[in-house]
């Protein structure tokens, strides 16, 4: 035991531990999850994450082949790529103990986790290096752990590895570039190229920036400088090769969604003033409003920002190593100004929200640097003494007259941080007495955690109750239907959480939303009327003949029930779907109600050979769906949705338009509401929609139907449909439309009825001849299928993208594409089996390259022991 808890290993220890107590304590007096009502969740932890590390344990415990493919994935999709960037962490195992309603605890004790592991990796690097030994060496750590970066955007736990590994990786190049010894640099790069390649890209950079820093701290040869250089490409091309087997697959999956929406027009080169940088520095400089967009998060300890400065004024360092170091500052600092710089450190996309996403590396640049100018033996000096009250005062002024032009800064923040930083100087100017390095330890805990508090006490976090009332609703309703491991089938919801529910609870949806998205399944669930993005899709307003062709068998609805409680799913509707109703009752909890839907197409059905001939158009979802559908039947010019006029419409506070669609309404009183009234009378118990422009969002209008409130989504970008009233014959309907804003264009309105007579009995004639699956998994599918005429196709509802192959009767065949969408398989006349199988693209590249590099890396190992042997 004390080879591990000694006098050298207690720094250590406390680097690991500190942190946990801080953050664990701060966040066990905001009642967390496990220690109150509320939970670590907010924002896209709340929104995305919580949802990738419920299928994530869903994998490893239940169906493994979910690793490479999912239909939770929206229809179906690739999902190696969402491994690769959100849930490769080994850390991430320790959340195979909690359930989904326990996960915000699993996920807090994992953030706990990732900060003391990252304060230590930083701690045990300083002492490796003989930068800083025993208690200063865990201030740094601390100051590490707790940099402004960390503390904003702690709720990206996905990024947070980069921390604990890049201390790690820098101590592997410097041990490379010194000894030639490969094996600390290509594991841990290595390990980060496979736990996220986009923290990855970062870190490859930095550490370019890095290699020309470390060859200017002694004078060296131009061989050994050619010795230096070779090393590093080696070793960084090696990594590179030890990790293809993720990234290949994984770049090509990014050309498939994100790598399509490359940014082409920078727009203002400057970003922001740089003066409102040095307002970063201070206390509690974090708040909501910066995280959309903001200036970087930059925060350190007073200490660690002393220090550095220390360094480029320290003369007995080279001055050709502190020039470089001086270049390599100011190109990371204007990096966070000057947009084409800032472009390229995010891969060529500007991200959308967490701004200054590399903004770490230029926290720990300046640890680093500080770490080899604070002496635990030597007071500072005058000299040096007055260059830092001077850069303080400096900064102090800027602050001063810039801060009320941010959104985060105020008095108290520039004061707090003032004496921070005033008592840092006393420190640094006091004689080394025996308490120093411990005095120093103590202002740190002090200055990172009020830091921490400061920020974080600025956010809002979803409560257990909202979080696991839905869950278990959810849960409950699910488990009354069949489980999909014998047969498929698409479930459908009226209301949701979060756009990743068919991750959180295991089910076959059409809804889903990551960063590495395929953009032709975004593109598709737009043009059929639902709310998508450039990385998401949703299935939350669909109609009959969607639900039909898609093969939604099930609907969890909540509209017909009523709850008070936070989280119940009446409180979270995001759609309406009075066609339901003509579904067959199934099933009902206490907060749902269950339909089944006997129109549900099987996973795959035989189609007329027009359905090749489909191309869908931007603008009106409900042609998009009947040309779609007419063209799988093959009978092109069928009516399944008629328009239909309002009978009557009339408007308070604005002139009348002439029509609704297209109209523009202006308040001629803007004290007054301001409304548009249209009436229609359903003539038969058809279902009727409407269809609503872009600009329709619910912060624009509200639009009630007989008084109550149709949800819509909070952003759509094409235009939507909205099921109005089924089985309302003779019915009066009253449509209202209330402006919310000072003008609305009343874009792409319009009502339509629905065949339902005609789309069931065509629904039937493609059921009679489907698909029979055989064998299931999520990317291993073999059916039989009969079909009755010569040239038709065995269409499916699987998204068409690289990596699925066909044989049919065990012959390999060339798929084809619907709707430039689904996946379709040539079949002649007569009866035939189908298999389709999946490979995600440069997989089996990617392996081999790895497995090359890995055998290469051994034969290496063997050759150099060899050798010593020998010696």
């Amino acid at each position: 035991m004390k080879k591990y808890f000694n006098d050298k290993s207690l720094p250590l220890w406390l680097a690991f531990g500190l942190p946990i107590i801080i953050m664990g304590s701060y966040f066990a007096t905001r009642h967390m999850m496990p220690f109150g009502k509320s939970t670590i969740l907010t924002v896209d932890l709340g929104q995305q994450y919580v949802d990738m590390f419920a299928i994530m344990r869903n994998t490893l415990l239940h169906h493994p082949a979910t690793f490479l493919y999912s239909f939770s994935n929206a229809l179906g999709g690739d999902m190696l790529g969402i491994w690769t960037y959100y849930l490769m962490s080994p850390l991430n195992l320790l959340l195979l103990f909690f359930p989904p309603a326990l996960l915000p605890t699993g996920i807090l004790i994992l953030t706990l986790l990732k900060y003391g592991l990252a304060s230590v990796a930083m701690t045990c690097v300083l002492i490796k290096t003989q930068r800083q030994t025993g208690w200063l060496a865990t201030s740094f750590g601390l100051m590490y752990a707790f940099m402004g970066w960390m503390i904003a955007y702690q709720l990206n736990l996905l990024w947070l590895d980069a921390l604990i590994l890049l201390p790690l990786i820098i101590y592997g190049l410097e041990t490379l570039l010194t000894t030639g010894k490969y094996r600390y640099y290509v594991i841990t790069f290595t390990l980060m190229l496979v736990i996220n390649y986009y923290m990855a890209y970062m870190i490859a950079l930095f550490l370019i920036l890095y290699w020309f820093w470390t060859i200017s701290q002694n004078h060296f040869s131009w061989r050994q400088i050619r010795q230096a250089f070779i090393r590093f490409a080696t070793g960084s091309l090696l990594s590179v090769a030890l990790a293809a087997i993720s990234l290949l697959p994984t770049f090509f999956q990014l050309t498939q969604g994100k790598g399509q929406y490359n940014t082409t027009n920078i727009g203002h080169w400057i970003e922001y003033n740089p003066l409102f940088f040095f307002s970063k520095l201070f206390i509690g400089s974090f708040n909501f409003a910066q995280m959309p967009s903001g200036q970087p998060n930059i925060f350190i300890a007073s200490i660690g920002a002393f220090g550095a400065i220390l360094y480029f004024i320290n003369t007995n360092i080279r001055w050709q190593n502190r020039l470089i170091a001086g270049l390599v500052t100011v190109f990371i600092f204007c990096s966070m100004f000057i947009a084409p710089l800032d472009l390229f450190w995010h891969g060529l996309q500007f991200p959308v929200w967490y701004p200054y996403r590399f903004s770490f590396l230029w926290s720990f640049w300046l640890l680093w640097l500080a770490s080899t100018s604070i002496d635990a033996r030597q007071p500072l000096k005058i000299k040096p003494f007055i260059a830092l009250i001077s850069s303080l005062g400096i900064v102090f002024v800027i602050v001063a007259v810039t801060f009320s032009k941010t959104n985060f800064m105020t008095w108290p923040q520039l004061l707090v941080g003032t004496a921070f930083a005033l008592l840092a100087l006393v420190l640094l100017l006091s004689p080394r007495i025996k308490i120093w390095s411990w005095l120093v330890l103590l202002l740190t805990i002090t200055e990172v955690s009020t830091n921490a508090i400061w920020c974080l006490n600025n956010f809002s976090y979803l409560t257990k109750t909202e979080y696991q009332n839905q869950i278990n609703a959810t849960h409950a309703a699910l488990s009354t239907i069949p489980n999909t491991s014998t047969h498929f089938f698409r479930v459908g919801q009226t209301y949701s959480r979060t756009k990743g529910d068919p991750f959180m609870q295991d089910y076959f949806g059409g809804s889903a939303f990551s960063s590495s998205f395929s953009k032709k399944t975004s593109d598709f669930m737009g043009l059929i009327g639902n709310p998508n993005g450039d990385n998401y899709a949703t299935y939350y307003n669909g109609t009959k003949v969607t639900d039909n062709l898609l093969g939604f068998k099930y609907f969890l609805d909540a509209s017909a029930h009523f709850a008070t409680a936070p989280g119940a799913p009446a409180r979270m509707q995001n759609t309406q779907r009075p066609d339901l109703i003509s579904d067959l009752f199934h099933a009902e909890t206490p907060d749902v109600t269950i339909y089944q839907n006997p129109g549900a197409l099987p996973l795959g059905f035989a189609v007329n050979p027009s359905a090749l001939n489909v191309a869908l158009k931007n603008d009106n979802p409900l042609v998009n769906q009947t040309n779609l559908w007419n063209n799988l039947i093959g009978q092109p010019k069928q009516t399944l949705f008629t328009p239909i006029p309002f009978s009557n419409f009339t408007t308070t506070n604005t002139n009348r338009p002439q029509n609704i669609n297209g109209a523009f309404l202006t308040p001629k009183n803007l004290v007054k509401p301001t409304t548009l009234s249209a009436t229609f009378t359903p003539q038969d118990d058809n279902p009727y929609y409407l269809t609503l422009g872009a600009n329709l969002t619910p912060d624009v209008v509200t639009i009630t139907l007989n008084g109550r409130i149709l949800h819509t989504n909070d952003a759509f970008k094409a235009p939507i449909v909205l099921n109005l009233t089924n089985m309302a014959k003779d019915q009066p309907q009253t449509l209202v439309f209330t402006l919310k804003k000072s003008t609305l264009w009343l874009q792409q309105v319009g009502l339509y009825e629905l065949n339902a007579p005609l789309l069931q009995a065509q629904t039937k004639q493609l059921q009679a001849h489907s698909w029979q699956i055989k064998h299931f998994s999520q990317r291993n599918i073999r059916g039989d299928i009969t079909i009755p005429e010569s040239k038709q196709l065995l269409m499916t509802t699987i998204p068409q993208v690289p990596g699925w192959h066909a044989t049919v009767d065990g012959q390999s065949i060339k798929t084809k594409t619907i709707a430039n969408m689904f996946i379709a398989v040539p079949v002649t006349k007569g009866h035939h089996t189908v298999t389709l199988k999946y490979t995600p693209p440069f997989l089996l590249l990617g392996s081999l390259i790895s497995g090359l590099a890995l055998l290469v890396s051994l034969f290496y190992i063997m050759f150099k022991r060899s050798q010593q042997l020998r010696n």
